[in-house]
């Protein structure tokens, strides 16, 4: 089994070898139900490694498990009373799948889900929202399986995670996350090269001072890891290209608020362009901001198709 890694990529990586299902099922109650220690399986010395059932981090993961508000809990379809049937972690429905024949004594930790939690990740360096949709004990080992607010989905110890009480997150008020698709009839190579043009692109580049990456063409191999501190923001990201897909992950930390912008690119046999654009979250001005980011991926599109010169 491939080890978690301090970095985004290795994680990635495990991301698609590790599994590939995503998705939901039954709606449960959000009521906090708290768990006694005697109730949830733990192996403190394992935390460091990824656990045997799963391990992975699909932050990428947008089509499956796209973004959502964590104040919309009641909109996540979850399998929380019972361990999920195989087909269901190849149709979409559960993360992580459980062979009772070869771990007859796993049964699913009961707790109301999905729930929201934090995760210190490893890629960032911050402690990220999660939303758990699923919690399995198995032996002296409690699992979880978890999406992120802003896409993507995961899994991990149940010990790594810090849960928030209904309060805690009703206080954080709405955390709405901005998602964009667009179907590009251009290549991957000609998306980049208008990407770099727009004033984002731009902006990123005089940000983290990588002009050169952002006025460069693209690459299988091209790699750009960010970095940036300051008194008042943190930021760190990663541009990579993964299984021939184009991905872009940054996270901000802005005196305790936590903001995100991905964007994933592929391509198919055609040299059609698929592009996914996460950002958020947006407490205010949510639709404003989603209609900037609309000009913004249209011109993209347009330049892209040699239809529109509006950078």
């Amino acid at each position: 089994m491939m080890k978690k890694e301090k970095t985004l990529l290795p994680m990635l990586v495990a991301c698609f070898v590790a599994f590939t299902s995503c998705g939901q099922n039954e709606a449960t109650s959000t009521q906090v139900v708290e768990v006694s220690t005697e109730e949830a399986a733990t192996n403190n010395d394992a935390y460091a490694e990824p656990h045997q059932y799963g391990g992975w981090y699909c932050p990428d993961n947008l089509r499956n498990f796209p973004p959502m508000d964590i104040q919309d809990l009641d909109k996540i379809k979850v399998v929380a009373d019972r361990l999920p049937t195989f087909e269901e972690t190849r149709n979409g429905t559960s993360l992580m799948y459980f062979d009772t024949a070869k771990i007859p004594n796993a049964r699913p930790l009961l707790i109301s889900l999905p729930r929201v939690a934090r995760i210190y990740s490893e890629h960032s360096g911050f402690n990220e929202l999660i939303i758990v949709i699923q919690a399995v004990i198995a032996g002296t080992d409690t699992v979880v399986g978890f999406r992120y607010p802003n896409g993507g989905n995961g899994s991990a110890w149940y010990g790594q995670l810090s849960f928030l009480s209904e309060e805690e997150v009703s206080n954080l008020g709405p955390a709405p996350m901005i998602h964009l698709e667009s179907k590009i009839n251009a290549s991957k190579e000609k998306v980049w090269e208008a990407f770099i043009r727009t004033s984002y692109a731009k902006e990123l580049a005089e940000r983290f001072d990588e002009h050169a990456f952002f006025e460069s063409a693209w690459t299988p191999d091209s790699q750009l890891h960010l970095s940036l501190e300051s008194d008042s923001l943190r930021a760190k990201g990663i541009i990579t290209s993964l299984w021939g897909m184009l991905y872009l992950q940054i996270d901000y930390d802005r005196m305790g608020f936590h903001y995100s912008e991905k964007m994933t690119l592929m391509e198919n046999e055609d040299r059609q362009s698929s592009l996914h654009f996460v950002a958020g979250p947006y407490p205010k001005k949510t639709e404003l901001q989603k209609v900037a980011w609309e000009i913004w991926i249209d011109d993209v599109k347009k330049v892209s198709e040699g239809l529109g010169v509006r950078f």
